[in-house]
């Protein structure tokens, strides 16, 4: 199977985001998006389980590892974090099946925060092909899931990538 990259921003937006990144603090801890920074984390996509329904030759994925960037900004208004919610981008390598759901969505990445964890939505307000991913807030790994119209069809871990480049 083959991979794409995912995350893939509009020029402008991409434009926006490097923007940001260069007018705000960046730091890797989930807790600081309130805080007026962007956060940026490095995560390794666990493939626990791939059901039939998500294709035929998705079973043969499960164990693999994806290495994945999460962009985080909270562009409105990055010190007042009332809404605790914002836009971002995810960067990286994923195969198909799972990639085809935030490659086929016209809107941006949305996260929220909900208690004690990070919500991120990849295809939001889409209830077909959305991958989404839950983060705590005290920077432990997470878990991420993929749902499409025939109900949750994959779900995984994702563990903080303690190698990648900070």
């Amino acid at each position: 199977m083959s991979t794409r990259a995912i995350g893939r921003p509009v020029p402008l937006f991409a434009s926006l985001l490097a923007l940001f990144a260069c007018s705000h603090s960046v730091s890797p801890k989930l807790s600081d998006l309130c805080g007026g920074y962007s956060v940026v984390q490095h995560v390794v996509l666990v493939v626990d389980t791939l059901t039939a329904r998500a294709g035929p030759a998705s079973q043969r994925l499960a164990g693999k590892q994806y290495p994945l960037t999460i962009n985080l900004n909270n562009i409105l208004n990055p010190r007042n974090c009332d809404d605790r919610a914002g836009e971002g981008a995810v960067l990286g390598y994923l195969p198909d099946v799972l990639s085809s759901a935030v490659t086929s969505r016209k809107q941006v990445m949305r996260w929220d925060v909900e208690g004690k964890n990070l919500r991120v939505d990849l295809n939001p307000g889409v209830i077909d092909n959305n991958l989404s991913f839950t983060l705590p807030m005290n920077g432990t790994a997470g878990r991420w899931s993929m749902s499409t119209l025939a109900g949750q069809v994959g779900w995984g871990r994702l563990l903080i990538d303690s190698t990648a480049a900070r």
